[in-house]
């Protein structure tokens, strides 16, 4: 069965560097179709010296035809990992893995938090509202979930700040936190809002996912084949439905590890975070493009790299499509 998977295994993992291609030049293309002159926006002035300008091109690589500005950075990402300096950041210039590396440490803590607190508490939610189908404490549950989820971004994070540090600030107090009103750092109590804003929105639909997924599962003829045996619910539930129901958690995890790194703009922005999401927003007010592209050559890179991933794993987790993989 192994051997009959490893064609579509490795016809996933040779699409990889074809697709990253494809969107770092597509990318490229639409960053330098945008209106405006880099090098009037590198030297933060409507007008500049011919000679000024000649040596900002040659100090950012923008000196010559298009084909070979995107050859040369195409030639930098791949040698050695460079993705060119930042625009705005020139005083002393700064290169954009180094920026997005600094921000994105700082996001991934925050979004590592939030998605132990997403998995960890939605699971079990999910599984105690399919069980509770049925009665009040399903619609209960899951409803009162998704009020979190309802309200906009912008709104939840103003409301959070505004309850967390005013509201129930006392609470915290109790156990040693003092909640600031924007992120300070080194302070462990500047993690609550940003993990808070970013938990309680998901938990909603992840608690929904599994009880869909337990559902499916839980009327199956395994299941009452197990129960004919005289297995308890406890292991029925825990050893053959959750199995099953929780295989397709495995593309939602994939996802949520590109989100790690991806940060968010708004908590980021409204709660002063220094992370990606708001760095990045901050670069395309800027104008910053080398940044911008930077950043979303690294995010499509770990999607792709995390679904083809996922692909694989499915071929060896279910052995219905190592079945077809091997029939194919």
């Amino acid at each position: 069965m192994i051997s009959g998977a490893i064609p579509i295994l490795v016809r996933r993992l040779l699409l990889v560097p074809i697709l990253v291609f494809a969107v770092m030049a597509l990318t490229y293309a639409m960053t330098h179709a945008v209106p405006g002159d880099p090098v009037k926006i590198i030297a933060g002035a409507r007008s500049i010296e011919p000679q000024r300008a000649q040596e900002i091109r040659e100090e950012f690589g923008l000196e010559g035809t298009y084909v070979e500005r995107f050859a040369r950075y195409v030639w930098g990402v791949v040698s050695r990992g460079d993705l060119g300096p930042s625009y705005y950041y020139r005083s002393p210039v700064r290169s954009v893995q180094e920026l997005l590396g600094e921000r994105i440490w700082v996001s991934a803590q925050i979004n590592l938090i939030s998605m132990a607190l997403v998995f960890g508490l939605g699971i079990p939610m999910g599984v105690y509202a399919a069980v509770r189908r049925g009665r009040w404490q399903d619609p209960t549950l899951i409803g009162g979930l998704k009020i979190f989820d309802s309200i906009p971004s912008p709104i939840f994070t103003i409301l959070m700040i505004v309850l967390l540090v005013n509201g129930i600030d006392d609470v915290f107090r109790f156990f040693g936190f003092n909640v600031p009103n924007v992120w300070t750092p080194g302070d462990p109590a500047s993690y609550i809002v940003p993990v808070l804003c970013l938990t309680l929105p998901s938990l909603g639909g992840m608690a929904r996912f599994v009880r869909v997924s337990a559902l499916s599962t839980i009327d199956d003829d395994y299941v009452r084949t197990a129960r004919a045996k005289g297995l308890t619910e406890r292991r029925i539930l825990y050893g053959h439905v959750l199995r099953n129901a929780l295989l397709p958690l495995s593309t939602v995890f994939g996802l949520s590890i590109v989100g790690v790194v991806t940060g968010s703009i708004i908590v980021e922005t409204i709660y002063g975070v220094p992370g990606v999401g708001a760095f990045v927003f901050q670069s395309i007010t800027q104008r910053d493009f080398n940044v911008i592209l930077g950043f979303t050559l690294l995010t499509a890179t770990l999607f792709i790299v995390v679904n083809a991933l996922i692909d694989v794993m499915y071929i060896f987790i279910d052995p219905r499509i190592r079945f077809s993989a091997r029939q194919s």
